[in-house]
């Protein structure tokens, strides 16, 4: 399943990130300006290329090209795409426009925490041409014609660089990570759909994605569309998912010494995940899938200790 239609016009891209379906999903908007919401990284482009082939659509098509934020899985391939989208514009946060223009720091950040696999896991990261890249701040709109319109949305908490997307026509909203991971029953094999957010460093602050999730539930829409992956309908379901995540995070963070190691977090954060599941009836015996997210969210939570420590949120 690599296109997916989730809406009026608008079909998700199953990136196959780490080679794997049903991890990344990219989102493309059918009409008279062809949009696409996601990259992914520069290893996920021939599946990008492959399901925008699916569509109907070469990359010379797209109009607009939109990424959450500039986290690797997200929009680590957008320099590469740019090349060969040569009508389109890159829509991005204002905090998020100058790593794409120059990714040189965000090639440093990233490798601080991946180390030498990141060019296996992420591939290049190539600079877009600042003319081509525009900039889109809070409650901006991008009119996509036949009236369709998207409202950009600053979404906090996760990444201070991220937005969220707001689509008129199916009132849902495109939601990068900031209202959690949808993690499929094909993707962990467990037999049921499981949700929980995101908390990787370096910017997490749960009382701001709390904020951030109470200002977009206001919104009332009817489905997110999560970039990991495909749509929660109805949205609340994905709200209600991500609060009680971060509520338990914010248990976790108070028990955790101030001088706690990732792998301290991450034994604490996995023992809650094996009991939440349990609790709502679906013992597992592994999270074999999860663990990639768990290193990321333990570590994530260890810099936010320290941030607040410090002074420095």
């Amino acid at each position: 399943m690599s296109v997916f239609e989730v809406g009026d016009n608008l079909f998700g891209l199953d990136l196959f990130e780490d080679g794997k379906p049903f991890r990344t999903s990219a989102y493309v908007i059918r009409g008279p300006e062809p949009t696409l919401i996601e990259t992914g990284s520069s290893t996920s482009h021939s599946y990008l290329l492959q399901g925008l082939e699916e569509l109907g659509y070469t990359p010379e098509d797209l109009r607009h090209v939109i990424v959450t934020h500039v986290h690797l899985d997200h929009a680590g391939g957008a320099g590469m795409l740019m090349q060969a989208a040569s009508n389109a514009m890159l829509h991005a946060h204002p905090k998020a426009a100058r790593h794409l223009i120059d990714p040189g720091r965000l090639e440093e950040g990233v490798r601080a925490v991946y180390g030498d696999v990141m060019d296996d896991m992420y591939g290049p990261i190539l600079p877009v041409p600042s003319n081509r890249v525009k900039i889109q701040k809070d409650l901006s709109t991008l009119d996509l014609g036949q009236g369709r319109i998207l409202t950009f949305y600053d979404s906090p908490g996760h990444a201070k660089h991220h937005f969220c997307v707001m689509d008129n026509v199916t009132r849902g909203i495109f939601s990068g990570d900031t209202i959690g991971i949808h993690y499929r029953k094909e993707r962990t094999g467990w037999g049921f759909d499981y949700g929980f957010p995101t908390t990787s460093p370096s910017d997490f602050d749960p009382d701001v994605m709390l904020a951030t999730l109470d200002r977009l539930e206001a919104l009332a829409p009817e489905v997110v569309y999560h970039t990991h992956f495909g749509p929660t309908r109805p949205a609340r379901d994905a709200f209600q998912f991500s609060r009680r995540g971060i509520h338990a995070i914010q248990g976790m963070l108070a028990r955790l010494p101030d001088d706690a190691s990732p792998e301290t977090a991450a034994i604490m954060l996995r023992a809650f995940l094996a009991r939440d599941i349990a609790e709502v009836g679906h013992p597992v015996d592994q999270m074999d899938d999860l663990a990639l997210d768990i290193d990321l969210d333990s570590k994530g939570m260890v810099v936010y200790m320290q941030k607040r420590k410090t002074g420095k949120l």
